[in-house]
């Protein structure tokens, strides 16, 4: 069954929900865990959440100086983190790819599906007219 809020129990909600968990409130407003993320949401409430890798000074300015123009895999092994850790301290910090960078990997990803389609006998693509046919062939 729906709950309905009292106006001081949306304000202790508030003060109470930065400190204490979701089964702890749900008990505490005698409500379930699940109401407790919908009304939290509603409410636009979220927890601060502890950033877990902590870098050196020098490794952030690392990342700052070289995101720009290298690949994010590259970018994790120097720092020792995941792939998915870069990309979130770059948003984080404000960084983004170069545009040059980016087109030169286009290219290079075209490069290599089509030396790919060469080898596996898939190239030229579905739907090319072949030379000296008249049809088209895997229409």
């Amino acid at each position: 069954m729906r709950k309905h809020w009292t106006q001081q129990e949306l304000d202790d909600f508030k003060e109470l929900y930065p400190t204490m968990t979701a089964p702890e409130l749900a008990t505490y407003f005698g409500t379930t865990k699940q109401a407790i993320y919908v009304k939290a949401n509603k409410m636009g409430l979220h927890k601060d959440q502890p950033c877990k890798i902590k870098l050196s000074y020098e490794q952030i300015w690392w990342l700052k100086r070289n995101f720009k123009d290298m690949r994010n895999e590259i970018c994790a092994v120097y720092l020792g983190i995941s792939v998915r850790s870069v990309v979130r301290l770059a948003r984080f910090y404000g960084l983004e790819k170069t545009s040059q960078f980016m087109k030169d990997c286009q290219l290079h990803t075209a490069e290599k599906a089509k030396q790919s389609h060469l080898k596996n006998g898939t190239y030229p693509p579905k739907g090319f007219i072949i030379p000296g046919r008249e049809k088209y062939y895997f229409k």
